[in-house]
């Protein structure tokens, strides 16, 4: 009687890019991918350390690489990097992002030019060079031809409740972020049928580590399941995009309903 062989893990053999992939939700979404068989390309600015650690505690290995991709020239020099090193992936995560707490009239000139280079500017570039480096074109072909996708070329952008929300304290933030959802499906228009382009909007799973008992409690009351996710809540979700192979141009929440809690009970305030 033959033992029946384990499944092999849903993304075994598949290469994942996840920028700001060293730590808080990035850095769950590296290690989910990992331990669901992806070898994992975690790209960091200055997190060195838990980079190359995380990467090192992943079943099918890694690699680290540092990046700034506030750069205009960060996504190409990042892909080339990977392509050097024989780990050119066949799906990118941008988690990488600047969290300003800024309202509209203290933000100055060059922080909303630096918030949107990093937030918005660098998953566009991202993309762009991603698609050149498998030979996209711009039919959305591979190899300059217009067939049909197999749909293992894949982007996420990681967006943010905020897009939705519009947190007047994080004003140049929740804009970035909300550009970013027209961009992802402007993308998989432009990019399908070989590549396809979803993005995830995480909700409230990871409070600053500055925020009060009272804070998080608030947070806790303005989500539909009165409690708060977890950064791996998100990890799910991409590892979804990642294998749902007819799925692009998606805009998935992962909120707990706080994206739906303004006026639930007829109020005003939020």
């Amino acid at each position: 009687m033959t033992t029946p062989t384990a499944p092999e893990p849903p993304l075994a053999g598949r290469t994942v890019l996840v920028t700001g992939g060293a730590h808080r939700v990035g850095g769950a979404v590296s290690r989910h991918l990992g331990e669901l068989g992806a070898r994992v390309v975690v790209a960091y600015h200055s997190s060195a350390a838990a980079a190359e650690a995380l990467v090192a505690g992943l079943p099918a290995g890694g690699l680290a690489l540092q990046a700034d991709l506030a750069a205009a020239d960060g996504a190409e020099r990042l892909l080339a990097a990977c392509a050097d090193a024989g780990e050119l992936p066949d799906a990118a995560v941008h988690s990488a992002a600047s969290f300003l707490g800024k309202t509209a009239l203290d933000t100055s000139a060059e922080e909303w030019d630096r918030v949107f280079a990093l937030n918005t500017r660098a998953f566009f570039l991202l993309a762009r060079d991603f698609a050149r480096c498998h030979g996209v074109g711009s039919d959305g072909g591979r190899g300059g031809g217009g067939g049909g996708g197999g749909g293992d070329l894949a982007l996420i952008a990681i967006a943010d409740a905020g897009a939705l929300e519009l947190w007047t304290d994080y004003a140049v933030h929740c804009v970035s972020k909300a550009a970013l959802l027209p961009l992802v499906q402007v993308l998989a228009k432009a990019l399908g049928p070989a590549v396809r382009v979803n993005a995830v909007l995480p909700g409230p799973v990871l409070p600053e580590e500055r925020s009060t008992p009272a804070e998080v409690a608030a947070m806790e009351e303005r989500t539909l399941l009165k409690r708060l996710g977890d950064p791996h809540d998100v990890a799910r979700a991409v590892a979804y995009l990642l294998t749902a192979r007819f799925s692009t141009g998606t805009l998935l929440e992962v909120t707990g309903g706080s994206h739906l809690w303004r006026g639930r009970l007829g109020r005003k305030e939020y």
